[in-house]
């Protein structure tokens, strides 16, 4: 495997991270980066989500318990499915992580009550479903790990899991309020979210 396949690897298993509106100016010098790079703006999503330590994976949607336990062993902050017509579902698992600042810390307490309040299933993600499938229509083709170059596809399930991880990503800034002005890089709370493969 070359170097540039294994960066479209880590590119598609990257999972979705959001940036808080606090860290803008730093937020908006890695997306003029990625765009002069990559020239489009489903690319600099890619580059912004490839930095984080989560990988997208598959598994069974089995949990124990009425717990938030996901397939992969660990337990999220809250969680979501999505039925499918052959009886599986789609799995997505949401969790706070941080950086340079202890469990125990007030604003990761505090991230992680918002997220884990927040009632998935009533979210209307309208709105940004329309907004994911307008990029995708306007995105550049690319070439995949098949040596193919064609546009990046995303299922309905895909695109509605993306839309509600940026509706949590929202309501989690917005409910951290001024304190997400305190973060810096190494002292910081973001999401991540891992997802079963709904394709």
């Amino acid at each position: 495997m070359n170097d540039d396949e294994l960066g479209i690897h880590i590119r598609d298993a990257a999972p979705q991270v959001t940036v808080p509106t606090g860290l803008a100016s730093h937020r908006a010098q890695i997306l003029a980066e990625a765009r002069g790079r990559r020239g489009r703006r489903l690319r600099m999503w890619a580059a912004g989500v490839a930095a984080s330590a989560v990988l997208v994976g598959g598994g069974s949607v089995a949990m124990a318990g009425g717990g938030n336990e996901t397939p992969w062993g660990w337990v999220a902050d809250n969680v979501f499915s999505i039925g499918r017509t052959d009886g599986s579902a789609c799995f997505q698992g949401i969790v706070v992580t941080w950086a340079g600042l202890a469990e125990d810390d007030p604003l990761v307490q505090d991230a992680k009550a918002i997220v884990s309040g927040i009632d998935l299933s009533s979210l209307d993600t309208t709105a940004e479903e329309a907004e994911i499938r307008a990029e995708l229509a306007a995105s550049e083709p690319v070439e995949h790990l098949d040596g193919q170059v064609k546009r990046i596809e995303m299922s309905d399930a895909e695109i509605t899991q993306k839309a509600i991880h940026q509706l949590v990503a929202e309501q989690l800034w917005a409910g951290l309020g001024d304190r997400v002005y305190d973060m810096e890089p190494g002292r910081e709370v973001s999401l991540s979210s891992q997802t079963s493969d709904c394709s």
